[in-house]
């Protein structure tokens, strides 16, 4: 018993090692199915052996076991064999895993109900078997014909000669197999008396099928294949790719990367010779990740001069194992140069369009300034500067309407300069333009920024003078005069003094006057009646009138 105890801890440890350890799927497969192949021989050895009905019933089970499994590894192993594994989906894995479940239940649970087999007088030597086990039988054969019609289908398709080798080795190895196992059943059930038995019919199956598969892996190198086909990828690719050891020596190099940087294996890997810049702040960060923070992934660019200068990304990563311990570096080249200069083209493109859409957005200002420029001059007039007839028009509308909704009061002021037709013909129009200018410039300092003044012909003058009743108003239509008859205006011909007279019109409850289209008229035609009006009196006067 301690050798078979021992015999399950070193299946408990192939298996791990089977499992834990980086091998390819095929590999993988065949070791757990020649497992299987193995232990019928070495359990039905067991029970010749051993005398105990016991032990020898355990040997037994274990051996219908894997026979259970074979046919199952067998089924896995020709959809690995074909390529067709990566398509299959797990529940088909383990729908066709279900018979053999099944068949094991049966061969363990046997000594409850021994339909499976029955042991003779002599021990499980001899034995009669059950119905149970003609269900095992049928689950095995359909097993291997799957698996053999799989292989059979791939055979007509495949066109590589080593390929159909392969498979055809492995198709005749079955047959063998399977022919050698019902011959062992029909023979030492059906054919000879139960004291005559045709010992090892099964195992020579077993041992014709292993030496089949054998042949297929060394002659026709049914493994070494998916590593040529890994290598022939690895080389194929346009992306350089060095791994490397702790050491920087360099352990494998595809194609691509030989190219390039002119390496073999067995050299060490010197980065500062492919990063020569170091004087540069982003070298020196670069090379102090490299060498210190080995387990960081990087990534940089470096230029490799020959004839031409080639842009090439480099991107570092670490190969640990599963404890996380450092085992060497990937190291991937690929070669950026046409898309550098794509880049390139791309940054001069973009910075002509660039100085096109200065040149535009200039045009579009001095467009702007020149509109503003416009607008302005349609507006103001051109001599004083302050706004002109046609605006102050328009503005009063909207600022009537605005005083009436709200109730603000306002006045408007009328004014012209005393005798300047006189003075024009006397000194001139040149003479008459210095004194107008002048005069605005003197009446400006007195308002507000809210109020607005315009020529509104000749030289007569209006002012809008919103939130201001008549008492307000009249002081700075005193102020205003004031200004003006003590300010020496300055002309060509020498100093001259002016006088102005102001008619005043203030409405002081905006929202009881009667808003109509001739409103505004009526306000100005009483303006200039007042103007009239201080003119008669003398000039250089005021003449105010309400509107409440």
């Amino acid at each position: 018993m301690v050798d078979f105890y021992l015999f399950i801890i070193l299946f408990v440890l192939f298996m791990y090692v089977l499992v834990a350890n980086d091998i390819t799927i095929l590999y993988k497969v065949y070791l757990a199915f020649h497992y299987f192949l193995g232990m019928w021989p070495f359990c039905n050895f067991l029970i010749n052996v051993i005398p105990d009905q016991q032990l020898q019933w355990i040997f037994l089970s274990a051996a219908f076991v894997s026979l259970c499994f074979l046919g199952y590894g067998w089924h896995v192993f020709s959809l690995v064999l074909t390529g067709k594994i990566s398509n299959a989906r797990k529940l088909h894995l383990c729908l066709w895993a279900a018979p053999a479940v099944l068949c094991s239940l049966l061969v363990i649970t046997n000594p409850w109900h021994y339909l499976f087999a029955r042991p003779s007088a002599d021990g499980w030597m001899t034995r009669t078997y059950g119905p149970f086990f003609w269900l095992f039988v049928f689950f095995i054969i359909i097993y291997f014909i799957v698996g053999g019609a799989l292989m059979v289908n791939e055979l007509a398709t495949v066109s590589e000669k080593n390929k159909k080798k392969q498979l055809s080795l492995c198709i005749w190895g079955v047959v063998f197999f399977l022919a050698l196992s019902i011959a062992d059943v029909l023979l030492n059930t059906f054919v000879l008396p139960k004291s005559v038995i045709v010992p090892g019919l099964t195992s020579s199956g077993i041992v014709i099928l292993t030496i089949c598969f054998v042949v297929a892996i060394q002659k026709y190198d049914l493994f070494r294949i998916v590593n040529i086909a890994r290598r022939e990828v690895i080389d194929s690719m346009a992306t350089g790719m060095v791994i490397i050891d702790q050491n920087e020596v360099v352990l494998d190099i595809n194609k691509s990367a030989g190219k390039l940087l002119s390496l073999q294996p067995g050299q060490v890997f010197d980065i500062k010779k492919f990063y020569p810049h170091s004087e540069t702040e982003s070298a020196g960060l670069f090379l102090e990740d490299y060498n210190q923070k080995r387990l960081k992934k990087l990534k940089t660019e470096i230029v490799i001069r020959r004839e031409q200068p080639r842009h090439i990304t480099m991107h570092i990563a670490p190969v640990v194992d599963h404890k996380k311990n450092l085992l060497g570096r990937s190291i991937t080249f690929n070669n950026v140069t046409e898309l550098r200069k794509l880049i390139e083209k791309i940054n001069e493109k973009n910075a002509t369009l660039e100085r096109q859409n200065d040149e535009l957005l200039r045009f579009q200002t001095e467009l702007y300034e020149a509109n503003k420029k416009l607008e302005q001059m349609a507006i103001t007039d051109a001599l004083t500067g302050c706004y002109n007839k046609r605006y102050i028009l328009n503005q009063l509308e909207y600022e009537i309407v605005a005083a009436h909704r709200y109730n603000i009061p306002f006045s408007l002021m009328l004014m012209d300069l005393d005798r300047f037709k006189l003075l024009n013909d006397t000194h001139g129009h040149l003479t008459g333009d210095d004194v107008l200018r002048d005069v605005v410039e003197i009446i400006k300092k007195a308002l507000r920024k809210s109020d607005i003044m315009a020529r509104f012909g000749g030289d007569e003058f209006i002012i809008y003078i919103p939130q201001v009743d008549n008492e307000g108003a009249v002081v700075l239509a005193n102020r205003i005069k004031s200004m003006v008859e003590n300010q020496i205006v300055k002309t060509m011909i020498g100093d001259l003094t002016v006088t102005l007279s102001i008619g005043l019109i203030s409405v002081v409850n905006a929202e009881s006057i009667n808003i109509r289209e001739d409103f505004l008229k009526e306000l100005l035609a009483r303006a200039d009646s007042a103007l009239y009006e201080a003119k008669l009196k003398g000039r250089n006067r005021i003449v105010a009138e309400i509107i409440s």
